[in-house]
């Protein structure tokens, strides 16, 4: 039987019983265009949840002093881990596998510009921070080395600072402020800054000094804490290790000491919040796939309603010489042209809501669902079972049929 005629006998057979036919290949229709919303919604949701990790900074750590839990030689079970100058210095000199900043901060701080206040955060950081935090200002420039040698008053300024002391549409770049009474010069300000995880608060309400100026003017002696990540993110906890073996040669306490150090490690969430959203991706495409399993269902009650009704014909073809074989490629054929269609229309329609989807402003917290290859293999690969799933049974029913009785059939 040449191509032609398969297609038509196909349609021919669908014609028979329409109605029946419709709400089958809806079923496989609706069960793709169910996978590919279900894993593209997966996919968007684990997207915006990487990137609100990711907005703190790259593969970032930051770590917070604690409290000594096991006695050494020179250190006493309970006293403070506090990071200071000491620990800048060795960290400088020994820091092999990742780069760092200090960090200490003051909360409603004063800033002025004329008439307008605004209390913010002013945090003391190094001239790595920017890069570390991804906070480098869009109009002008970050704080530099030699900034923090002088320890010059200038400062960086989040997007709600600006706008606050200064406008809507303004542009701050070398204006003057008062920060706590002593006048700044700002170098640079970052627009706004969408940011889902944050530790002290917005990176759009801070204004970032030079943490010498920041020592200085308040007289402390102390950072908060500290941020780094690995120059490779291969070398992850190596760098984690590095990090805690200088800190705790400097303080006096035991590198595996677990109440000494308190890290929070953007790399490992990121990569278990990886982990959960692959599983949640794999129970979407499963609730999907059960609807298209009763799809397939319908398409394989099809195929054996049909072999029934052209048990004749079955006969007759075996009696003219048509072997097995035949009988099962002409049925399974059959059922492939069934599924591949209703298939390519479920891909259609998947598509056309994800479209939809991105083309609208959706609830606040909901992410635009992705269309990636992923997707499409996972529907085509889908295709492929419900195809293998549904024809293959009754093609091969249909070529057990014996030619005798078949013949006899009304």
């Amino acid at each position: 039987m040449g191509l032609l005629e398969l297609i038509r006998q196909v349609f021919a057979n669908l014609r028979t019983n329409k109605l029946r036919s419709a709400l089958t290949m809806f079923g496989i229709t609706w069960g793709i265009a169910s996978v590919m919303l279900l894993s593209g919604l997966a996919q968007g949701f684990s997207v915006e949840s990487l990137s609100g990790i990711r907005s703190l900074g790259k593969d970032v750590v930051i770590v917070w002093g604690g409290r000594k839990s096991i006695a050494t030689g020179s250190g006493r079970k309970g006293d403070p881990v506090r990071f200071d100058e000491k620990t800048v210095d060795a960290l400088k000199v020994k820091a092999q596998l990742f780069d760092f900043s200090p960090e200490v901060s003051t909360w409603n701080t004063e800033m002025r510009a004329g008439p307008r206040l605004f209390n913010t955060r002013l945090a003391g950081v190094g001239d790595t921070y920017g890069d570390l935090r991804n906070v480098i200002p869009d109009n002008g420039r970050w704080i530099s080395h030699r900034d923090i040698m002088e320890a010059r008053r200038v400062c960086v300024i989040g997007n709600e600072v600006r706008k606050k002391l200064f406008g809507e549409d303004s542009n701050p770049l070398h204006e003057r402020v008062l920060i706590g009474g002593r006048e700044f010069l700002i170098i640079g300000w970052k627009s706004d800054k969408k940011q889902s995880s944050t530790y002290y608060g917005p990176d759009n309400d801070v204004a970032w000094i030079p943490y010498t100026t920041q020592l200085s003017l308040y007289d402390r002696y102390w950072f908060g804490n500290f941020i780094f990540a690995p120059r490779n993110v291969e070398d992850h906890e190596l760098a984690v290790a590095e990090f805690k073996s200088i800190v705790s040669k400097v303080h006096k306490f035991e590198p595996d000491d677990p109440e000494a150090l308190s890290l929070w490690d953007t790399h490992k969430n990121a990569l278990e919040t990886e982990k959960v959203f692959q599983a949640i991706n794999a129970l979407m495409v499963a609730i999907g796939a059960i609807t298209l399993m009763i799809g397939g269902l319908g398409v394989m009650n099809i195929m054996l309603v049909s072999v029934v009704e052209r048990t004749r014909e079955i006969g007759i073809r075996r009696a003219i010489g048509a072997k097995s074989f035949d009988i099962v490629k002409q049925f399974f054929l059959e059922c492939l042209a069934i599924t591949v269609f209703a298939g390519l229309g479920g891909m259609g329609l998947g598509w056309g809501i994800i479209k939809a989807m991105n083309s609208i402003t959706l609830p606040e917290g909901v992410p635009p669902p992705i269309l990636s290859e992923q997707t499409m293999f996972i529907a085509a690969g889908m295709i492929g079972l419900v195809t293998i799933f549904s024809g293959l049974y009754p093609a091969i029913r249909a070529a057990r049929v014996d030619p005798i009785q078949a013949l006899h059939h009304e």
